[in-house]
């Protein structure tokens, strides 16, 4: 028996338009962190001092939360999800192209010209292919699936980061471990429903501000209509028209953004938050989160 109909590859949808800013030639994002990583411009832990760090972490801020443990805390239903960000465009463009370039190696010194030169050091192993930034908690200690990569459109240079609340009606109050990774997961599941490839942010920062990997860096996210490409989407855990964000998220929202404008050369004016994009019919990131990121970007020139 044969099978004349082949099935149609189905892709997450690109931009209409490339990113005006974007610069050709730039460095994939994946050898930014690389370079970052290896010039000790960020903190790569390994797993063991990772977990024991957060796990006191996580002890820590559950004092400071503890008035707030009586409030109901459970999964939401899938269809309380914000609604999808973005939408197969009408008629797009032809998707830009950009080469990316390997580091240039290292130049011999003008005093050493007879000697032979020196070989380019290695990339050092690090676990940067995959997170935006390298101290969020790995991928795995949450995630049940692994993303649908055929529906994946490969992330072009770094230009912008987006900043994100996630808007549930079901509020969470706690930091445990445990409840984080089943509200990362529940993200995840019900982007996979909506027909994305996986958990449209890259970033996600919790109530007791500990980090964690969302989609890879690989991959171009799904967090704002038309304005994907090259764009980081960081989701800071809560709904802030009803809650409001805890300190240690605000501490952690400011590392974050400065790491990320360090690592991918973001430039000033390119910080947004989801509602002041062109044409974004949303109330995100909440009104008790909106001014405090207009501060942090005050505090921080960006």
């Amino acid at each position: 028996m044969t099978d004349d109909k082949k099935p149609t590859l189905r892709r997450e949808p690109c931009d209409p338009q490339p990113d005006p800013l974007r610069v050709a030639g730039a460095l994939a994002p994946e050898i930014l962190l690389e370079l970052a990583a290896r010039e000790r411009a960020l903190r790569v832990w390994s797993r063991r001092v990772f977990l024991g760090s957060t796990i006191a972490g996580t002890l820590g801020c559950a004092f400071g939360l503890a008035a707030c443990a009586t409030k109901g805390q459970g999964a939401a239903n899938l269809n309380e999800l914000p609604l999808g960000q973005w939408q197969e465009p009408p008629a797009p463009l032809p998707r830009a192209v950009v080469a990316h370039s390997d580091p240039a190696p290292e130049q011999t010194p003008a005093s050493a010209t007879k000697t032979k030169p020196v070989a380019p050091k290695p990339a050092a192993a690090t676990p940067t292919s995959e997170a935006a930034l390298p101290w969020a908690k790995p991928r795995f200690l949450w995630a049940k699936g692994a993303p649908i990569r055929a529906e994946l459109n490969p992330m072009l240079p770094v230009t912008c980061v987006t900043v994100h609340h996630d808007g549930l009606e079901e509020l969470i109050w706690t930091a445990r471990t445990e409840d984080v990774a089943a509200r990362m997961e529940h993200y995840r599941v019900g982007h996979l429903g909506r027909g994305w490839a996986d958990i449209g942010y890259h970033l996600a920062i919790d109530r007791g501000g500990v980090l964690w990997q969302g989609r890879s860096i690989r991959w171009q996210g799904a967090h704002v209509q038309f304005h994907n490409e090259g764009n980081i989407g960081v989701l800071v855990m809560g709904n802030f028209d009803l809650q409001r964000p805890t300190a240690a998220q605000l501490v952690t929202l400011k590392k974050v953004l400065v790491d990320l404008r360090s690592t991918y050369g973001i430039k000033r004016g390119r910080v947004y938050t989801h509602k002041e994009w062109q044409d974004a019919q949303t109330a995100c990131p909440g009104s008790n989160l909106q001014p405090r990121v207009e501060k942090l970007r005050t505090a921080i020139g960006a």
